[in-house]
């Protein structure tokens, strides 16, 4: 295509003739680019920057062309005034009336868009599932990106054939946090603009406010553009994703999960039940059953002053210690012994603090609060304010306690979401919620080192990449519990738009444990099957010590051969246009991959999420694999593909 860029008078072009964006201009506390005098330059790496100069201050604005038709634009605010410049407003890519988006043959009927939040919205107290992922552009503009979800930070706008695709994504979540306005209304002719409402929109959350220091700089947005043609939405994250990964280190590229699997205490009837004798005793007996298993997860429920709530943080003060009516001789004592086995030491923990807590009554000038001064952000409990000195003192003494004094070498971080997101929320001495959580997690990646897990957990992740500067791998779905159906089908409710993020570029999905659970046998293969081909974290949990030898024997094949955060294809397309539950899973490894090297070339993975039985044969023939030998990998025999494939059911199949 030979997109070119085009830059004057405040506003840059990018596209071909068909397909782009045209004439798209910034604003800056309520003053737009068009008004400000400018000046472009030509840099010596081939970019293109633009100065803008206005009431607020000095924007550079570096325009820097990739291969394959994308661009990538850099801003950043200078405070060229004589006193602190305070940052109201900041926005750009905005269609008005010189701006507008155009796309090859668009019109009403085909005009579609993609983004994470078309498949699960959370807003405290409530999360849902909506699709389906790619739909119509909406009338009304729709805002989106924003709340509690954690959505991947990327869009697509595209007609309804893939013929051309338009993708802009967020690369720069480290103050700031990227939203999108997009819709049809607006002004404008349409039969020249049918896109009339788009632009980003840079915010600072969890803050009242921005300020800029006499001289300070700082970067307000990266974002990436590129433009698609006949190309999947499944596939046109890539670019981005690699932009990404230019740019920054993820966890994902090196975490131990990758080769190894985490046993957690919680699922499969135990939960918070647990003491320092069934701890050791499952751990040993998870050694010597599954040898292949690397790191074992003490769950909630070892906290001292739990009741029967989640063990929050309040649990931990004033005496950093455990329940030693359940663990006499402490939690060191206990992760030295898990460690005696082989196994790595991991534990759970939440930064939640309850209102009626000691901590709490002690100490209101440590909680996160309203702008208001109102604590009560979820109901009966809140978070510390980490911008206020001793309450971050605090959080840091009992991350020392958990990784260094006892010696955990894993966290399950969980409940810990709201802390960065809330809209109601506000850090008392400044700091946005990106720079608060990359604070944390850093904190939390100092003292369990590199080679340390580093799990997050509910509000369940929607894909945003940035937590993976940090973090091994987040929670895509509700707790599993016992694994029946109903939790099985919320478990996977919204897992679609983040297994087209590749997990070894970014960081890897954790579908929570595998286990059996008193369910059909056919719902059991289901769940297994699940986990291994949406290429995640591997998560065992149930009873070891007593489960039988033949569901040891299942986990030892899940196990076989770990080699996880491969990309994983879609083939069943109705699941992105209807509701997002996917019937076909392929993942094709590369030659470099342990699978590879193993003999396996891919596997392929076919659901029933019906009750009724479906033919597969003409899916596995459609995916290419109709002359091959494919092998059932749960039973080690050839799959018999004239079989139909019962309800609630799933077949792995491995290519060899």
């Amino acid at each position: 295509m030979n997109a070119v860029i085009n830059i004057e008078s405040g506003r840059w072009s990018f596209g071909t003739e068909v397909s782009g964006w045209q004439g798209m201009g910034f604003e800056l506390n309520g003053e737009t680019s068009g008004a400000m005098k400018c000046n472009v330059a030509r840099g010596n790496d081939g970019s293109q920057i633009m100065t803008l100069t206005g009431k607020a201050g000095t924007q550079i604005i570096r325009f820097e062309p990739r291969a394959d038709d994308a661009l990538v634009i850099t801003r950043v605010l200078r405070n060229t005034g004589t006193e602190a410049l305070r940052v109201e407003s900041a926005s750009d890519g905005i269609v008005d009336d010189f701006g507008k988006i155009i796309l090859e043959t668009i019109h009403e009927y085909t005009l579609r868009y993609m983004h994470s939040s078309n498949v699960r919205t959370e807003k405290y107290p409530d999360s849902r599932p909506e699709y389906p992922l790619i739909r119509p552009v909406p009338y009304r503009p729709k805002r989106f990106n924003i709340g509690e979800g954690n959505h991947i930070p990327a869009f697509v706008i595209c007609d309804e054939d893939y013929k051309a695709l338009l993708v802009e994504g967020d690369l720069d979540q480290t103050r700031f946090e990227r939203s999108w306005e997009l819709g049809l209304d607006g002004n404008g002719d349409k039969k020249n603009k049918l896109i009339r409402t788009c632009r980003g929109i840079q915010t600072y959350p969890l803050a009242e406010a921005f300020e800029l220091a006499v001289g300070e700089e700082i970067t307000l947005s990266r974002v990436f553009y590129q433009i698609l043609e006949n190309t999947h939405p499944q596939d046109a994250y890539a670019g981005y994703v690699e932009e990404l990964n230019r740019l920054y280190s993820f966890q994902g590229q090196h975490s131990p999960m990758l080769h190894g699997a985490v046993f957690c205490t919680w699922n499969y009837g135990t939960l918070r039940n647990i003491d320092e004798q069934l701890i050791v005793n499952r751990a040993r007996a998870l050694a010597e059953r599954v040898p292949e298993c690397t790191h074992f997860l003490i769950d909630d429920g070892y906290q001292k002053n739990r009741g029967t709530r989640n063990g929050p943080l309040d649990c931990f003060y004033p005496d950093l210690d455990c329940d030693r009516d359940r663990f006499p001789r402490g939690m060191k004592y206990v992760a030295d012994e898990i460690r005696a086995t082989g196994l790595t030491p991991c534990i759970w923990l939440s930064p939640a603090v309850y209102l009626d807590s000691q901590l709490a009554q002690e100490h209101p000038e440590w909680l996160l609060k309203d702008a208001s001064g109102n604590p009560a952000l979820l109901g009966k409990s809140t978070f510390l304010d980490v911008s206020v000195p001793e309450a971050r003192e605090f959080l840091l003494k009992v991350f020392d306690l958990l990784f260094v004094q006892w010696g955990y070498k894993g966290v399950k971080f969980d409940f810990m979401t709201h802390w960065f997101t809330l809209a109601s929320a506000c850090f008392a001495n400044g700091g946005s919620g990106p720079e608060w959580r990359d604070f944390v997690f850093g904190e939390i990646r100092k003292r369990i080192g590199n080679d340390g897990l580093f799990m997050t957990c509910i509000a369940m992740s929607m894909g945003n990449p940035f937590p993976g500067l940090n973090a091994d791998c987040y929670r895509c779905g509700c707790d599993i519990h016992d694994g029946t159906w109903a939790e099985q089908l919320r478990a996977c409710k919204a897992t679609l738009p983040q297994i087209l993020l590749e997990g070894r570029k970014t960081f890897l999905l954790n579908m929570d444990s595998a286990g059996f659970g008193d369910v059909p046998e056919n719902e059991q293969l289901f769940r297994l099957t699940w986990i291994f081909i949406t290429q995640g974290i591997i998560e065992l949990g149930g009873a070891v010590e007593n489960m039988p030898d033949k569901q040891i024997a299942l986990w030892c094949k899940l196990l076989a051969r770990i080699d996880r955060g491969h990309r994983v294809q879609c083939l069943d397309r109705r699941a992105f246009t209807g509701d997002a539950f996917p019937e076909t899973l392929l993942v094709e490894y590369p030659l470099d991959s342990l699978t590879r090297r193993d003999g396996v070339k891919a596997h392929l993975a076919c659901f029933n999420w019906d009750s009724k039985p479906r033919d597969v044969r003409s899916e596995i023939f459609n995916a290419g694999f109709g002359d091959t030998t494919l092998t059932d990998m749960w039973s080690g025999e050839k799959a018999d593909l004239d079989r139909p494939l019962a309800g609630h059911s799933a077949l792995l199949l491995e290519v060899r």
